[in-house]
């Protein structure tokens, strides 16, 4: 294990970059090189949170120092991994942290949002007509686009993977991309990821609110390997500090993530570029080349430039965005089914069904033209709809183990594995059982109708036809 220490988990060559939260992160030569590449530094416009920073301003940190955060935190992981006894005692030929794991694993956290581009995450499921594939890919699917990217002077990040890292850039992709269910795919991605832990705390930190406190030095120095399942668990000690990594993501969705008008501002961007896709007002491929190779700031004056005089009827919407005039909610429904609290695919189904969606924008709309003798062209009224993509990790969660190390949990040992290890929900030691995590997921999703604000009581007075027109 000292070989790895000298190798590549304690190397430094001198220098550091500062980041907030974590402060000053030693440089080594093949991080400076990868931070220095031109497919790296468009993370620099790329923000973390969308359009948060409209409703709190200091959020326009970026996906550039959110994906270092990453990186230091799991060469803080893998160095405990490599000199903790009990961490080095627990691994096996199934799961070995040796100089290429230890390399793969930081390499693939400094990459994990490569393929990012401006509002990925409210694109995603913008498709043409006749339901073919989506316009826009999803990000982790552009991991090798620009991995492999060359740019005049500057090798492909793939060439300094595979010259300065030392390490297969085939495999860094096939972990992002979540290609063949890699076998460090696991490590990287779930409860106990450094990417949660990191944007956790950066986001709280840019966004001036005290919910994303989480005790990382504790958390970290209770990780363990679990062998059989591939993953990370956690000692007894770990239990506290996993709790508020929790909480703090439940805090976080509900008043930051899940905050009525960047979910608003998402919902008239998805809306808008749903319109041009299907007017075919610019042509698909200029379209992706717009967002994926533009930065936040700049791509939707792009776009009001490529679809201005076009006569598309939600120009409008483009003109509210960028003006900072959000929509308001008119309904907000609690997507579960009572008493059951199963989700409920009526609500479910509108965020992937995008052509379902857009109809029965249109057809609330109209009916609120004619009550009102109103001239409405259809995008007046939005929906916006939870997806069905688990946020709290549920299923990895539950697969989660702790490798107890006292002598007063004795009394749990006919729960314990061969191995030693026993299911978080096993061991009894916290409220935040997988049953609990489904709460906060339930409390956190909602189902809205946003609309223009003037149109905000009219809607409201109707609100028995319209929940008519959603169920059918």
């Amino acid at each position: 294990m000292l070989m790895i220490a000298e190798s590549f988990l304690f190397r430094s060559e001198g220098g550091f970059i500062r980041i907030p939260i974590w402060g000053h992160i030693p440089l080594s030569t093949p991080l400076k090189k990868i931070l220095a590449h031109p497919s790296f530094l468009r993370l620099k416009g790329i923000r973390q949170l969308s359009f948060s920073q409209q409703v709190y301003p200091g959020a326009t940190h970026t996906r550039f120092e959110h994906s270092i955060g990453v990186y230091h935190l799991m060469k803080l992981i893998l160095q405990r991994m490599v000199t903790n006894p009990l961490a080095v005692s627990l691994q096996d030929d199934r799961l070995q942290f040796d100089d290429e794991t230890c390399r793969t694993l930081l390499s693939t956290c400094l990459l994990h949002d490569i393929g990012h581009y401006p509002h990925a995450h409210v694109l995603e499921e913008i498709a043409p007509p006749g339901d073919a594939d989506s316009v826009f890919a999803h990000h982790e699917a552009l991991t090798g686009l620009f991995v492999n990217q060359e740019h005049p002077g500057a090798p492909p990040i793939a060439a300094i993977l595979h010259d300065d890292w030392k390490v297969d850039p085939g495999s860094v992709v096939d972990i992002i991309s979540g290609k063949s269910s890699h076998r460090f795919g696991k490590l990287v991605s779930g409860t106990l990821d450094p990417d949660k832990m990191d944007y956790l705390m950066r986001d709280a930190h840019h966004c001036n609110i005290p919910y994303g406190s989480i005790d990382i030095e504790r958390l970290v120095e209770s990780f363990v390997p679990d062998p059989e399942l591939e993953r990370f668990a956690i000692t007894e000690k770990g239990i506290a500090p996993l709790e508020s990594l929790i909480f703090a993501k439940y805090m976080m969705m509900r008043n930051v993530y899940w905050h009525h008008t960047s979910r608003t501002f998402s919902a008239m961007l998805r809306r808008l570029l749903q319109d041009v896709v299907d007017d075919s007002a610019v042509p698909v491929e200029i379209l992706r080349e717009l967002f994926y190779s533009n930065s936040d700031d700049r791509v939707l004056f792009e776009l009001d430039r490529l679809i201005r005089g076009a006569g598309l009827p939600s120009q409008g919407l483009l003109d509210s965005i960028l003006n900072r005039h959000v929509y308001k909610r008119a309904m907000t429904i609690r997507p579960y089914r009572e008493p059951s609290m199963e989700a409920d695919p009526v609500w479910f189904g509108y965020s992937s069904n995008h052509r379902r969606r857009k109809e029965k924008e249109m057809e609330i709309c109209a009916l609120l033209a004619r009550r009102h003798n109103l001239t409405l062209l259809g995008h007046e009224v939005l929906i916006d709809a939870p997806a069905t993509r688990d946020v709290f990790d549920y299923d990895d969660f539950r697969e989660m183990r702790i490798y107890p190390t006292k002598h007063e949990h004795r009394h749990l040992m006919q729960a314990k594995t061969p191995g030693g290890y026993i299911r978080f929900d096993d061991f009894r030691e916290s409220v935040f059982g997988s049953d609990f995590i489904l709460s906060f997921e339930r409390c956190t999703k909602k189902f809205r109708l946003l609309c223009r604000s003037d149109l905000t009581e009219r809607l409201e007075a109707i609100e028995d036809e319209v929940m008519e027109i959603l169920l059918h």
